[in-house]
């Protein structure tokens, strides 16, 4: 009898949660989750995930800190959904991200279950040596090595949604709206509409009315991004969904950690997930849905910006023309922020090594160079990092990476930042689980890697030859 009740005192979290949020949710909530417009249904499903968990959805809230859940009243955080989650769910003290701990390498990193150095997706941005690509980010399913979970449950033929998550163009998902932009206002909501499940973002908007006036320069709004996903929670619930809500990490950047500007974005986050559990609620899926939310890397405060690159120019191993183009290199630095891959033009060139090599380790031992350490090859790939660079650079805890010629160090264009090594304290990433029937608790030594086989888990999917493990918090049968 007692473990009838704490199934039952489980499956009723799902209800407190709904009304303890009512209040807070209302006035945040563009548009009723009950009763919307229709999004198009699509054909049923092959098969049914065997249960009791039958819907898993991944929400990733880029560069939120584990200390916004852990100790929200430290900073005057007003995130009930966060709390509730921590109260009632299972919880990280700080997961283990990726190297580098950024965005893309890591949110291919949490859909895969495998490190950059498998999945191929190692920095944001393509390596673009002679600048040919304008600023290109690693965009294109295509360019990931491995399966993603949504691609063994499509294989399964569950239903999949992909909402704003990185290196998505191209991917094979039943609703799809991906991350990209390359244009701004109606030119860029143009590209997105053609990128996306035909109809969907048109669908979206009749249903939340405030939907296509929530977009900015680099894609949608985290409330945007939400109705998306509520839009099918409503209507055609997809078994597996992926939503990455991007807000918090550019606050952090513009303005700082703790600021007003990322106070507010952290806030505004925590409504939408709540905005996620209302509907899941409403719709009727509280007793069979799970849901994990994390974010991909943590951030630190930066008051020093420098170019290693200026450091290979000045050693005659780049050159630039009289417009400041690169015309030749034998060496380039490719920046992640807090740290940064070197490679060479001519792989295996022994005298070249030597000689970026020994440019690199005179700069720190000269003093100021703001680097904190030199990666080898080998301490790479054992991070699970590029296994073609030379080396890594990591900066120090004040300072960050970026990617000019002219001078060494330069103003700073922003407050703070990522991208170090992840097992440096200030780059642990948050991760929650919460479902009607997972055991409330704390997850010790988590990594994003362990998110996708948990999640393949739960849903009765099988992940083959990844280097997560499956986190301790296997649900039980509700009764």
């Amino acid at each position: 009898m007692k473990q009838m009740d704490r199934r039952t005192t489980r499956g009723a979290r799902w209800r407190r949660l709904a009304c303890c949020l009512g209040a807070v949710l209302s006035a945040a909530c563009s548009a009723p989750t009950v009763g919307a417009p229709a999004v198009a249904a699509v054909a049923p499903p092959a098969r049914e995930p065997p249960g009791p968990i039958r819907h898993a959805i991944v929400i990733t809230i880029d560069g939120l800190l584990p200390e916004a859940y852990r100790s929200p009243e430290a900073h005057g955080l007003q995130v009930p959904v966060l709390r509730r989650l921590v109260a009632e769910g299972a919880s990280s003290p700080g997961a283990l991200s990726v190297f580098p701990a950024a965005t893309y390498p890591a949110h291919t990193a949490i859909a895969s279950g495998v490190n950059p150095r498998q999945h191929g997706i190692v920095t944001n941005r393509v390596f673009d040596p002679l600048g040919q690509n304008a600023g290109v980010w690693r965009w294109y399913a295509e360019d990931v090595k491995v399966p993603r979970l949504w691609d063994i449950a499509r294989a399964a033929g569950y239903s999949t949604a992909l909402d704003s998550w990185p290196v998505t163009v191209g991917a094979n998902a039943t609703y799809h709206v991906p991350e990209y932009w390359r244009a701004r206002g109606s030119e860029e909501w143009k590209l997105l509409r053609v990128l996306s499940t035909p109809g969907l973002l048109e669908r979206v908007a009749r249903a939340y009315p405030s939907f296509a006036a929530n977009q900015g320069a680099g894609g949608l709004s985290d409330e945007a991004i939400t109705d998306v996903e509520l839009a099918l929670l409503t209507t055609t619930p997809p078994h597996l969904s992926f939503l990455h809500l991007p807000q918090v990490d550019g606050a952090q950047h513009e303005h700082g950690l703790w600021s007003a500007e990322a106070r507010a974005a952290i806030e505004n986050a925590d409504r939408q997930v709540g905005r996620v559990l209302e509907t899941i609620e409403h719709a009727g899926l509280r007793e069979q849905t799970a849901l994990v939310v994390a974010s991909d890397h943590g951030f630190a405060s930066v008051h020093r910006c420098l170019n290693p690159n200026a450091l290979l120019r000045r050693g005659g191993l780049i050159e630039l023309n009289a417009e400041g183009h690169v015309t030749r290199w034998d060496a380039m630095a490719a920046g992640s922020s807090g740290s940064s891959y070197v490679y060479l033009m001519r792989s295996g060139d022994a005298k070249l090594e030597a000689s970026v090599r020994a440019l690199f380790e005179q700069a720190m031992k000269a003093g100021q160079s703001g680097i904190r350490r030199i990666f080898e090859r080998s301490e790479i790939e054992q991070l699970g990092g590029d296994p073609n660079a030379l080396l890594a650079l990591e900066a120090e805890p004040d300072s960050y990476f970026s990617g000019g010629h002219d001078s060494y160090e330069t103003p700073p264009d922003i407050q703070a930042v990522h991208g170090y090594d992840p097992n440096r304290p200030e780059m642990k990433a948050s991760l929650l689980l919460f479902g009607p029937n997972i055991p409330p608790g704390q997850l010790e030594h988590a990594r994003l890697i362990d998110i996708a086989p948990t999640v393949a888990s739960w849903l009765g999917l099988e992940m083959r030859d990844v280097e997560g493990r499956q986190l301790d918090v296997t649900p039980t049968v509700s009764r």
